[in-house]
């Protein structure tokens, strides 16, 4: 009976067992294909690296945040690989665009930060990152470019404008003109005097030490100085348009001007010494003197209560003196560095017919000096060029 039943057992062991471990077996597939499942999660992983591929937008300093995404890697702790989705959230790389900001590169408007925009190009590799949203702001750096429009500073070029300055120079329509930079004689000019016969450079100078504008000016030497012709009348004698003129000139004494009678310049009717002239001089100050009738600037000269007002220029000091005269039409200005000083009008009551304007130094009452004269010019127009 046991032989019987033991053998029973035996036959019926794979009939009970062989299900029960199909089952066994079956369950542990299922398992094993739920566990399959959870690798998936893994999966995840892949979306985390895909975020260090935004790492490119270094280019940006934000990209540094993309950085994070590298924590998005962490996924792989589970099946909570949404957090990996968190991984999108690299997606703040978008705040790369604050590498926009490199446009401050602008400001090198030197135009050399352009360079820096380059860069901003290679932002654009950034793309390839979490599907580059923040790589396109990147290129809004390229924007940057803009700072070349920093060459329009040449514009600061028009400060040449200051060369107007040359109006002292010659006009085209100069009967005369000089700014005495060479030697010799001025071209156009009269010397005479009322002595012996000989050359202009006993009275006169071209110098280098004293001078408006240029290198030199022409010195009309002390009446008492070594080698002088020893003449009084100490001028020369240049062209004007007949009957009215204007001239501009700039003069310099070594004493002050404005003091008794003598002459610095004039509208005559020749080129000689004693021909007649309208003369700006001085006589108890500044003045047109005409044979000794004599027009002061307003509130100067000789005053109706007897007393007396000189008008005076300082030594040692260059003044520009602009002049109308006008021999036919009876009317003389005189213009001080641009501001009008004398208007003596129906002066002289006679006509006359000026045709030469002189310059240099008449000495009637004295003392003897030493003067300059430089860039002087006459014209049928005003010449300008005082202010």
């Amino acid at each position: 009976m046991r032989i019987t039943l033991a053998k029973l057992e035996m036959n019926l062991k794979p009939i009970f067992f062989k299900p029960l471990l199909g089952l066994v077996l079956g369950a542990a597939m299922a398992a094993g294909c739920a566990g399959g499942s959870s690798t998936t999660g893994g999966a995840g992983t892949s979306g985390g690296t895909a975020g260090t591929s935004g790492s490119a937008g270094t280019t940006g300093a934000a990209g540094t945040s993309a950085a994070a995404g590298t924590s998005g890697s962490a996924g792989t702790t589970g099946s909570a690989g949404t957090t990996g989705t968190t991984g999108t959230a690299g997606t703040t790389g978008v705040a790369g665009t604050t590498g926009s900001s490199g446009t401050t590169g602008t400001a090198g408007i030197t135009g050399t930060a352009g360079t820096t925009g380059a860069g901003g190009r290679g932002g654009t590799t950034g793309t390839a990152g979490t599907t580059g949203g923040g790589g396109r702001g990147g290129t809004t750096g390229s924007a940057g470019t803009t700072g070349g429009g920093g060459s329009s500073g040449t514009t600061g070029t028009a400060g040449t404008t200051g060369a107007g300055g040359t109006t002292t120079g010659c006009p085209a329509n100069a009967t005369f003109c000089s700014t005495f930079e060479t030697a010799g004689l001025p071209t156009g000019a009269i010397y005479a005097v009322n002595a012996a016969p000989g050359d202009w450079s006993r009275d006169f100078a071209i110098d280098t030490t004293q001078k408006h504008a240029g290198n030199s000016s022409l010195l009309v030497k002390n009446q008492m100085a070594a080698g002088s012709s020893g003449s009084g009348y100490r001028m020369l004698a240049v062209p004007a348009t007949a009957g009215a003129f204007w001239v501009r000139f700039w003069v310099r004494s070594d004493m002050t001007m404005g003091g008794d009678h003598n002459a610095f310049a004039g509208a005559s009717i020749g080129s000689m010494p004693n021909d007649m002239k309208i003369e700006f001089a001085e006589d108890v100050g500044i003045a047109f003197n005409t044979s000794d009738s004599v027009v002061w600037p307003t509130g100067y000269g000789r005053l109706t209560n007897g007393s007396t007002n000189p008008y005076t220029l300082p030594a040692n000091t260059w003044h520009c003196i602009e002049l109308s005269f006008n021999g036919t039409g009876h009317m003389q200005q005189a213009f001080l560095n641009g501001t009008p000083l004398i208007n003596a009008t129906n002066y002289p009551t006679a006509t006359v017919n000026v045709t030469y304007f002189k310059f240099g130094f008449e000495s009637f009452h004295g003392p003897a000096r030493q003067m300059w004269y430089d860039d002087v010019a006459v014209a049928p127009t005003r010449i300008g060029g005082c202010n």
